[in-house]
């Protein structure tokens, strides 16, 4: 391949390098911290680069920047922000107005819109939004945050002892903060979890609290975060706008931590501004604002790029920035670089990390409200009408018959109790002055229309795991597996996108310890943890502990068993100890050691004990270093011996282990022969054979050793040869004996009719419990169709009883009217 040109010019003008005359060059430091020097073997130096710093490393870089700008220039920026947010808060309206539809419609706040108005009208919600949250949240937590941590060690690349153990460190120490040291982070995750599904994006924030002196976590609603109308992609978008509504202690809390400049406070008297998915949250919380004592006021964190002329380390360059601004007094409070110190890319540092549920256009991703809002709705309202219908069915409703001088009285009757009425003279008979009103009762058809909406919707937000009901035992291996995957799609998907944020919040976590590591409080547990700094230098060694292809405790229990199942099949393929050792461990068995002997290590022994373990069943190994041939003739003696090897108490578990011990002493000893014929005299290394470019010259060299080591093997091997025969024929005698033994006892006349007497007891039982079966398969059809034609034939006759005793009242009514009116016209005449 040919060399591609080089600039004669190509870096001599680097500056801090300066040439020498034999051709080297020295390297000028400024600072001793600034690189490691390694001397390698032949003389040179490799200079290796600490990288970005931190705030430790260099305070002012991350200083607040507002404390040095002109106050002109900072006023300037606070008011063209604050236009931004204003229009960004009104283009995304509907949105809040959709998470706060999905606030309400789980019923909690009792405030669900739609149903009747009437007195007495059912406000009960169909709960299928606050259960797809819920389900959701409970399942995604056990994947995302076990109960030994998130976080969990990954090499890429080339694993070798230090990167492991630098690996495990951090993996140690990142699960001990994310479990004990950020005492807040799973319950911030699991609001985050229980709200993503509502509001379709949810953010977590990570930060360093120098007070507490260790990382925070701070769930960060979707209402809380404004992005530019014409944001495509969250992490992209040209300004993020994060709103903290804080109280006036808080605030004085951060003037005084240096996080905000000390400005001419103003105290907030009136009640902030909420949106509406937090007026709605309210009212789940049963929680109202009477007066704002606490001084609540609202500060925007705004994370966005800039043009800054007086910052000497942009140069005027567009660069992230992070901009601090007080609503109520429309102050620049803060402003702070966005990039660490030496990333000459300008690449901007996150902070917030995105959590998605169903992604979508543009960089608001979509929730159940989108998804099932208007089956929630449908649902709602179908059980609210039944539940109307029901209750207007059972209610005393009833028109009265004017005229006729009648006269009576309201009476308040209670359950068991007989009272009597006074009547009109010719009124025998109450149902011929009053008759019910004749509602329609609960609609079969509305109520089997809630079932199918019902299982629509649970097909969104749930899985499909009850089709696994229908597998039988003699499914071929992994349908399980495979009808799971299925049935749950969706939520593989999400699951996957979590894994994704959870891994860019493992990102944040890696370099807010690369920054301020040396300055955290460390518990008990990981004192004597050497971690460092530099171990942060790199984080793609650390990542969840959920994995994106598994979402589910069934999905891996199936997993398993399907490995179990390709282990009984393919049993020389597996290792069952590990095989069983890990569906202990999924089944969450405690100590699965315990249940399982310790495997047997290979230990380096003498012939003696080797033979001693061998005669007991224990396998033995042979090593490279032994005397190959002296083994061989010791452990021939023994197998051999009537006493011990070829005693038959010993003979069936000793016999084959020694075969086995000594082909591997036989196979040590032809490899150490022809390596030392191979390597002798020459500079060849067979263990490099892969690597080697003289893989002919060696070849060439085994072929010509391979004649030396036939001869030797002819002489070493010339006394044990007999032997060797010998006890393989001790071996093919003693497994032949047993195999006579076995078939003698199946052709043994009482022994086979006794065998074949259970075998036809076996199968007349098999046979009578599949004919029973099918009689109380049969018998329950039976039942259920019986019953259903004597519910339909009781249902026809109580519908025939009511029409009759319709018709008879309807006549009695009309009878009555006939009567009162003749005896009307009667008392004109008169």
């Amino acid at each position: 391949m040919p060399e591609m040109p080089v600039d004669p010019n190509f870096g001599r003008f680097i500056d801090g390098v300066t040439k020498t005359p034999d051709g080297g060059a020295i390297v000028d430091m400024e600072d001793e911290e600034e690189g490691e020097l390694e001397e390698m073997d032949d003389g040179s130096v490799v200079v290796h680069m600490n990288g970005f710093k931190g705030p430790s490393d260099d305070e002012d870089y991350y200083a607040n920047l507002s404390e040095e700008f002109s106050p002109l220039d900072l006023s300037s920026l606070a008011l063209e922000f604050i236009e931004y947010i204003e229009k960004d808060k009104e283009d995304r309206k509907g949105r809040d107005k959709q998470y706060e539809d999905g606030l309400r419609r789980t019923g909690m706040g009792n405030d669900a819109p739609g149903g009747a108005n009437f007195n007495g009208a059912s406000k009960v919600v169909h709960p299928i939004m606050a259960e797809g949250c819920i389900d959701f949240a409970s399942r995604a937590i056990k994947e995302l945050f076990p109960p030994d941590g998130p976080v969990r060690s990954q090499v890429l690349g080339e694993s070798t002892p230090e990167k492991v153990e630098v690996a495990e460190r951090k993996r140690d120490y990142m699960n001990w903060q994310l479990t004990e040291q950020i005492e807040e982070y799973r319950d911030e995750q699991e609001q985050l979890l229980t709200q993503l599904p509502l509001g379709g994006s949810q953010y977590m924030k990570m930060w360093y609290d120098e007070q507490k002196k260790r990382p925070c976590a701070e769930f960060v609603p979707i209402d809380n975060v404004y992005l530019p109308f014409a944001a495509g992609n969250f992490y992209t978008a040209q300004r993020v706008t994060e709103v903290h509504e804080i109280t006036e202690f808080e605030f004085k809390r951060r003037v005084d931590r240096g996080l905000y400049r000390d400005i001419t406070l103003v105290r907030a008297s009136l009640d902030p501004e909420q949106s509406g998915p937090e007026k709605a949250n309210d009212k789940i919380e049963g929680k109202s604002m009477s007066d704002n004592v606490d001084g609540i006021r609202t500060v925007y964190h705004i994370y966005t790029w800039l043009e800054m002329e007086d910052d000497d380390r942009s140069k005027g360059e567009l660069a992230p920035y992070i901009l601090m601004i007080d609503d109520l007094t429309s102050e620049v409070i803060g402003l702070y670089r966005n990039w660490e110190e030496g990333d000459e890319t300008l690449t901007k540092l996150d902070w917030l990390i995105e959590f998605k549920f169903i992604p979508w256009r543009g960089a608001y991703a979509i929730g159940l409200p989108h998804l099932i809002g208007g089956m929630s709705a449908a649902l709602t309202g179908a059980l609210r009408a039944l539940l109307d219908t029901a209750h207007i069915n059972n209610s005393a409703t009833m028109m009265k018959l004017k005229g006729g001088k009648i006269s009576g009285q309201s009476d308040q009757i209670d359950v068991t109790q007989v009272i009597e009425l006074e009547g009109s003279p010719g009124i025998d008979d109450i149902r011929k002055i009053a008759m019910p009103m004749p509602f329609n009762p609960p609609s079969p058809v509305l109520m089997e229309l809630l079932g199918w909406l019902t299982t629509a919707a649970k097909g969104v937000v749930t899985t499909a795991e009850e089709k696994i009901a229908d597998i039988t035992s003699n499914a071929p291996v992994g349908t399980t597996q495979a009808l799971i995957e299925q049935g749950a799609a969706v939520f593989s998907a999400i699951h996957a996108r979590l894994h994704d944020s959870q891994a860019r919040v493992l990102r944040v976590l890696g370099r807010i310890n690369r920054w301020y590591l040396d300055d955290q409080r460390r518990g008990d547990m990981v004192a004597e943890l050497p971690i460092t700094r530099e171990d942060f230098k790199r984080n793609s060694d650390v990542v969840p502990v959920s994995d994106p292809h598994i979402f589910s405790e069934t999905q891996r229990m199936a997993q398993t068993q399907a490995v179990i199942a390709f282990a009984k099949e393919a049993p020389d393929l597996f290792d069952r100890r590990a095989v069983y050792s890990r569906a202990l461990k999924q089944m969450k068995v405690p100590n699965p050691s315990e249940l399982m002997p310790t495997a047997v290590k290979p230990t380096e022994m003498n012939a003696i004990d080797e033979n001693a373990a061998m005669a007991l069943g224990r396998p033995s190994f042979a090593y490279p270093s032994q005397d190959h041939l002296a083994h061989i003739q010791t452990h021939l003696k023994f197998a051999l011996d009537p006493i011990f090897g070829s005693n038959p108490m010993l003979a069936q578990k000793c016999l084959p282990q020694e075969i086995e011990h000594i082909k591997q002493h036989m196979l040590l000893w032809y490899t150490n022969q022809a390596n030392a014929y191979v390597t002798q005299g020459t500079d060849l290394d067979l263990r490099k054979y892969a690597e080697s470019k003289m893989q002919k010259s060696i070849d060439q060299t085994i072929a010509a050793a391979s004649a030396h080591v036939e001869m030797d093997a002819q002489q070493v091997f010339a006394q044990v040869m007999p032997s060797l025969q010998q006890l393989g024929q001790l071996l093919a005698q003693m497994q032949q004996k047993q195999a006579d033994q076995q078939k003698g006892l199946i052709q043994d006349p009482e022994a086979n009719a006794v065998l074949q007497a259970s075998m036809a007891e076996t199968q007349r039982r098999a046979a009578r419990d599949q004919a029973d079966m099918k009689m109380s398969q049969d018998k329950l059809q039976v039942e259920v169709a019986m019953n259903a034609e004597n519910n339909l034939t009781k249902e026809r006759m109580k519908e025939a009883e009511l029409t009759v005793d319709e018709v008879k009242l309807r006549q009695e009514q009309q009878e009555t009217a006939l009567t009162l009116q003749e005896a009307a016209q009667r008392n004109l005449r008169s």
